[in-house]
């Protein structure tokens, strides 16, 4: 395949557009054109055009990745799904990922360990920071390490305790009615049941001081 023309795309920063002699056209950046040193009159076997392709493809997929990154924290996972909506060939996505990885623009254990204290801080107890991180694709040693973050900062019990400080104001622990509805507003939230009836019991004493 020669190349015939090289033409910049208008509007569109550092992206050429090329033509082949076959009536071919592709689309690249210019660190490709630099990298593989294409010009006009340059011809291109089967195995460098492959080469230019994954290249260019990947540094485009690296770019809306980083462009991605610099606004939020992603998981892997979450990461990997938003490319992949975008079109990307999936092997090439994971190379990337990878090597954000390696590069600590990715990172799952620091991704849930900030994630689940975020979570924490909403009010939401173990069992629903547990499925949010999963839902993220964040392993099961992770998970724990997340959750131990955040009991380190303040035990789920207590948590509870603050809420109904806050939210329950007037809450009658004798009045086993209310205690059902109390108590179920919590689970919804993801807290054990355990967290729960010790929270009530701390908050018994603490009423009756």
């Amino acid at each position: 395949m020669r190349i015939i023309k090289i033409d910049k795309v208008k509007f569109k920063k550092n992206i050429f557009k090329i033509y082949f002699e076959n009536n071919d056209t592709i689309i690249v950046l210019a660190d490709t054109i630099v990298k593989f040193n294409l010009k006009i009159g340059k011809d291109l076997v089967g195995k460098e055009y492959k080469e230019i392709m994954f290249y260019d493809k990947s540094n485009r997929i690296m770019s809306d990745a980083l462009a991605l990154v610099a606004l939020r924290s992603y998981s892997s996972k979450w990461l990997q799904e938003k490319l992949l909506q975008k079109g990307y060939d999936k092997n090439i996505v994971l190379n990337v990922i990878s090597r954000l990885e390696e590069l600590n623009y990715i990172n799952d254990g620091k991704f849930s360990k900030n994630y689940a204290v975020y979570l924490s801080q909403k009010g939401n107890g173990e069992f629903a920071i547990k499925a949010k991180l999963e839902k993220h694709g964040i392993n099961k040693v992770l998970i724990m390490e997340a959750l131990d973050e955040v009991k380190s900062l303040e035990e789920f019990y207590k948590q509870i305790i603050k809420i109904i400080c806050l939210k329950f104001k007037n809450f009658k622990w004798k009045n086993k009615s209310e205690a059902r509805r109390v108590a179920l507003f919590f689970l919804r939230r993801g807290f054990s049941l355990e967290n729960i009836v010790k929270a009530f019991r701390e908050y018994k004493n603490i009423s009756i001081d």
